[in-house]
């Protein structure tokens, strides 16, 4: 498991262009930016990677504890569901064969996304933010960073105090049925 962690940290940091995050971008980036994952799957990856020894925990940052420039990441890399489950189950998959195609992962949409929309607009009322300067932000940050309109609210009720916690999985689950 460890060999497909490391290709999966690779590519994160290849993706960011640094090493050293807080644990927060690292579970956003993972799940909102690249989505890969869902915020819960993320939370178990990174826990794993911490305790195989592939991130360093040194107060509020994490960083990398090897060298990522060795590591052949290939090109629109996406951690398997194998990887992703056996963090989650916390049980060890070995590391597919260097010759092995990348395996296409097939999204089956339900009954379409869930309209978030509301919900985040009352979360941002409910944390004291006009609806207006709400949307404002949302659509500002959406199309600054090329996300979808749900995740972009995401970032700003975080940014303005207000618990997303319980919101991550189902925007994750309603952008990726996008």
């Amino acid at each position: 498991m460890e060999d497909n962690l490391k290709l999966c940290l690779c590519a994160f940091v290849r993706n960011k262009g640094k090493t050293v995050f807080t644990e927060n971008l690292l579970l956003m980036g993972m799940s909102m930016d690249l989505r890969w994952m869902s915020y819960s799957d993320a939370k178990a990856v990174v826990k794993a990677m911490i305790s195989q020894g592939l991130l360093e925990r040194s107060g509020d940052v994490i960083r990398t504890a090897f060298d990522v420039s060795g590591v052949d990441v290939p090109v629109a890399y996406r951690p398997s569901r194998e990887l992703i489950s056996s963090c989650v189950s916390g049980n060890v998959v070995p590391a597919p064969p260097a010759d092995a195609p990348a395996q296409e992962q097939a999204i089956q949409p339900q009954d379409g996304p869930e309209d978030l929309m509301p919900v985040l607009m009352q979360r941002a009322v409910d944390a004291g933010m006009q609806r207006k300067d709400f949307m404002a932000q949302c659509n500002a940050l959406s199309r600054k960073l090329g996300i979808f309109i749900e995740a972009a609210a995401l970032y700003v009720l975080r940014d303005n105090g207000a618990d997303i916690g319980d919101l991550t999985d189902r925007v994750y689950r309603s952008v990726r049925q996008k």
